[in-house]
């Protein structure tokens, strides 16, 4: 019997003879021992039940004498270990099907790399194998495919994780699970421990996760001893603080590692000693993305549901477009008198009649997004068109009818005078106007009131004025002529015409005596308050 030492000495035989054709089995084993670097013969027939245990290790055996795999036995203080496989360069080029390698053979692996990178197969193992059912391991990318570079914000330094693996799992529900995979032997100094911290500490902080998942994967931390655990865990805390994405747990499980898919062994807090089996750690990390998504479809449910609301129901697409824009529609592609029309309606809030709702349902179906409306991302067709014109039309007869009723309670004064111009000719008057309009109308009542008083004292004055002239003529001169005679002279002289609202001004002479103005001549509208007056004609004479 070969003693272990031997054993451990002996490395690939070199093949004198043509390699002979390698069955399935034979590219399957080397395409495994290329793909995790190092496998035991127990781990191989592990994942292989297939295939009986005497067959692999005739076949293991034929290929290192082929040359295409070196095997060793490790020391080990109680009983034998198995035999650990790993591809020479031969082999990794027939199992990749490239070329024939040139140079040397590497060396045969020295017993820290052998235990370490035989230990990360067989966390591969037990997560193809020991998972619970419904559960599958769908990805497992080693050390090189594993590291993700980035950048720490604050420094601009550039920085990289490099975990000895990263794991993807499914779940019975088809949701996937991250984690990262840190295996310590017993061999990882307490310097070392700290810096791996340090590193995943500012990769959590930079959130550089999120160039390449969809959630921050869990950081699992495989290790010998409990202590060991609780001290990773604790750096780590002080690293990324409570609140971090990134979730941490450990487990002393690097010597039983066929136990870390199914066992509650797993401590995702330094403080308590509270374990947890690896797939609640997983869902775990994964849960504030699950959060998040539900939030995002809840909203995104509301969202939708309020936007068939605001395209059925006029009155709140009314709201909520006031709340946007105001009472100013942007609508570039209408005529002034159909967006004067939506601005009326806008800045309403009474019930809204028939011609109001089909425009506004008009308008609803114009705007890409009515949550968001910037502006319309159609031009209006035929009948949308035609429903603006309606409303334009709808708001112009009802605020004739207005003016109307007003000048029937207060007369017809210059500012009902002149918006009915205004509206007549198709210029809508804005919902701020028409609030202070019935005012303006008793303010013209009131002017009016004041008017009728001057208007009746100049009268009783012109006669005396007027008199008062036809006397200051000579005696041939007053022979033959009137009173009446002087009457356009009188008014020519007192009365003013108001270049703003068109009405007669009469002197005021109570307000003249304050602004030492000529108690005879006019000087101030009495509904407008203007002072720019003009002499009048005869056609505008009382």
């Amino acid at each position: 019997m070969v003693s272990g030492a031997r054993a451990a000495r002996r490395g690939p035989a070199p093949s004198r003879a043509k390699t002979p054709a390698l069955s399935d089995l034979d590219l399957r084993i080397l395409s495994l021992l290329s793909r995790h670097r190092v496998m035991t013969q127990s781990q191989l027939a592990a994942v292989s039940p297939e295939t009986p245990i005497r067959t692999l290790r005739y076949r293991c055996s034929r290929l290192a004498r082929q040359g295409l795999l070196g095997r060793t036995r490790p020391y080990r203080e109680r009983g034998s270990a198995p035999n650990h496989l790993w591809p020479t360069r031969k082999g990794e080029a027939t199992a990749c099907g490239g070329p024939p390698p040139r140079g040397g053979e590497r060396r045969e692996p020295n017993p820290l790399f052998l235990a370490h990178a035989a230990g990360l197969t067989e966390v591969w193992v037990a997560l193809e194998t020991t998972l619970p059912d419904g559960a599958r391991l769908a990805r497992f990318e080693r050390e090189a495919g594993a590291r993700e570079p980035f950048t720490v914000p604050a420094t601009r330094r550039e920085r990289a994780i490099a975990p000895d693996a990263l794991i993807e799992i499914v779940d019975a529900d088809e949701q996937p699970l991250l984690a990262f995979v840190e295996l310590d032997m017993g061999t990882m100094s307490h310097r070392r421990l700290r810096q791996k911290a340090s590193g995943y500490g500012d990769y959590a902080k930079a959130e550089a996760w999120r160039e390449r998942h969809a959630f921050c994967p869990a950081l699992l931390f495989i290790t010998t001893t409990e202590a060991r655990a609780h001290s990773f865990l604790t750096a780590m805390r002080k690293e990324t603080g409570k609140d971090s994405f990134l979730l941490t747990c450990a487990c002393d499980l690097a010597r039983r590692l066929d136990r870390i898919a199914d066992r509650p062994r797993w401590l995702p807090d330094p403080e308590k000693d509270h374990a947890v089996d690896l797939l609640t750690v997983l869902h775990e990390a994964r849960r504030p993305f699950d959060e998040e998504r539900e939030r995002e479809e809840a909203e995104h449910r509301k969202e939708e549901a309020e936007r068939e609301r605001l395209a059925s129901d006029p009155e709140a697409l009314r709201e909520h477009l006031r709340r946007w824009w105001g009472s100013e529609p942007r609508l570039s592609d209408l005529d002034e008198a159909s967006a004067g029309a939506l601005a009326i309606t806008l800045g309403r809030k009474d019930p809204m009649a028939e011609p109001e709702r089909r425009a506004l349902l008009a308008l609803g179906a114009m705007l890409g997004d009515p949550l968001r409306p910037l502006s319309p991302e159609e031009e209006p067709t035929a009948r949308q068109r035609r429903a603006f014109a309606d409303l334009a039309e709808h708001h112009r007869d009802e605020q004739l009818a207005r003016i109307a009723s007003l000048a029937l309670r207060h007369g017809e004064g210059p500012a009902l005078r002149r918006v009915r111009q205004q509206v007549t000719a198709g210029d809508l008057l804005p919902h701020s106007e028409i609030s202070w309009l019935e005012q303006k109308a008793v303010d013209d009542e009131r002017s009016r009131e004041e008017q009728e008083r001057l208007a009746s004292a100049y009268l009783t004055w012109r006669e005396g004025e007027a008199r008062r002239l036809a006397k200051a003529q000579g005696i041939v001169a007053r022979l033959g002529s009137r009173p009446e005679d002087f009457l356009d002279d009188v008014d020519r002289r007192s009365l003013r015409l108001c270049r703003r609202c068109g009405e007669i001004a009469y002197p005021d002479p109570g307000r003249a005596r304050g602004e030492r103005r000529r108690p005879d001549v006019a000087f101030r509208c009495h509904f407008c308050g203007a002072t720019a007056l003009a002499e009048i004609d005869s056609e505008a004479r009382p």
